[in-house]
């Protein structure tokens, strides 16, 4: 078992998130030439892996820096290893588009080569300390510059087997690999696969979309009253989100989810007149939504005294639709304020059971002959990443506006 997990995690700890549910049998129609697969079988030695490590060669996303790493004792136990010439697993990496190495399982090992070797040999501030060996006691206490020169070559000199995937290979292949490779305790949510396979500007337009000191992310945590969290990169997962269907369109929608927002973040353009372009709009979106609905924008009507969470499903049907209204349409909309929100909650409209009460939370029922209603709610609820629910929620919230618009 590999010591990194990549799958996504829908139970984020203290979000203000409706957890999502996505079909999970939905066939992936994004084939791949098997042919463009690129995995190579790389052999080389503990002291090769850190000199790259040494020039930046290899890249530890942020995300995974503050990942739960191992304890003292598991460093100096990895570390005993190479001392004792144990076989050592497999490390995996991908190969990024200026040929660096981003690590994609291999984390705790990485990790501690560099706390061990790199910060011992430049003496600098936390090196790690061996402590609680099982065979080289005699090393207890000791860091990389106290030991002798013959136990150093003795470490550097193991031999690994490094899997490396090439950057030509395609990205929703690469994020196929990324996410069944990683079989433990560290849980990688799928933003933080996405974020680990787009280095670059695609990841620092969507920090720009949400990020808390700039004016697109500040109307951004207006608008969702600041309840999705920056933690494992929930607010990325929505900028994602809102970008792949601002850019591709629900239109060119087909399933599966995933492969979709990578090609989103993968069409995100570079020429910052055009990434303006897009962060004006969405802050506009974000506004709107705001100036509309308040604190409960994005969510499902509440009817007992809680409010409901953001609805990601919402968020993106919303954020887009209102990015695409002129001003003229906003403004139309704006003068019918009370009236759009009555045709809005009528998208949900439900009655509670006779025999429910407010104790009960969030008992209710639909209204009976309203398949519209009940298929609208669906759409946001089950099985979210079906082409035809796609398609509906996108549709039938364009056609709300559209009465206010006309």
């Amino acid at each position: 078992m590999s010591e990194d997990i990549c799958q996504d995690d829908l139970n984020i700890v203290n979000s203000g998130v409706e957890p999502e549910i996505i079909d999970e049998n939905i066939v992936n129609e994004f084939p791949f030439n098997p042919n463009e697969i690129n995995i190579q079988i790389i052999p080389r030695t503990i002291g090769q892996l850190v000199d790259m490590l040494e020039y930046d060669e290899i890249i530890i996303p942020d995300f995974q820096r503050s990942a739960d790493l191992w304890k003292p004792y598991q460093k100096s136990r990895f570390i005993e290893s190479l001392m004792l010439k144990l076989p050592i697993p497999l490390f995996y990496f991908a190969e990024s588009e200026n040929k660096n190495w981003i690590v994609i399982d291999g984390l705790q090992r990485i990790s501690t080569l560099k706390q061990f070797i790199l910060n011992g040999e430049k003496n600098s501030h936390d090196p790690l300390v061996l402590n609680n060996l099982e065979f080289r006691k005699e090393y207890n206490g000791k860091t990389w510059r106290d030991l002798p020169h013959e136990m150093k070559r003795r470490i550097n000199t193991n031999q690994i087997t490094i899997n490396l995937i090439g950057k030509e290979t395609p990205k929703v292949v690469q994020y196929t690999i990324f996410s069944r490779i990683n079989q433990a305790s560290v849980t990688l949510t799928s933003q933080e696969i996405r974020t680990a396979l787009f280095q670059g500007f695609q990841i620092d337009f969507l920090n720009e979309l949400v990020s808390e000191n700039t004016p697109s992310g500040l109307a951004f945590n207006r608008a969702t009253d600041s309840s999705i969290s920056d933690r494992r990169q929930e607010n990325l997962d929505f900028a994602s989100r809102f970008i792949a269907f601002y850019l591709k369109g629900y239109e060119t929608y087909s399933p599966d989810m995933e492969a979709f927002l990578l090609e989103g973040t993968k069409a995100i353009p570079n020429q910052r007149q055009q990434q303006q372009q897009i962060l004006d709009e969405f802050t506009q979106a974000m506004w709107f939504a705001h100036d509309l609905f308040g604190g409960n924008a994005f969510r499902k009507p509440s009817y007992g005294v809680r409010r409901n969470p953001i609805n990601k499903s919402l968020f993106e049907v919303m954020s887009v639709q209102f990015a695409h209204l002129t001003q003229e349409d906003k403004q139309k909309i704006s003068n019918s304020k009370n009236q759009f929100i009555t045709r809005f909650n009528d998208l949900f409209d439900r009655v509670l059971p006779s025999d429910a009460s407010i104790s009960d939370g969030y008992i209710e029922i639909p209204k009976q002959n309203n398949l519209d209603r009940d298929r609208f709610i669906a759409a946001i609820s089950v099985g979210t990443a079906a082409p035809d629910k796609v398609k509906f929620r996108h549709e039938r919230f364009k056609n709300l506006l559209s009465e206010f618009t006309q």
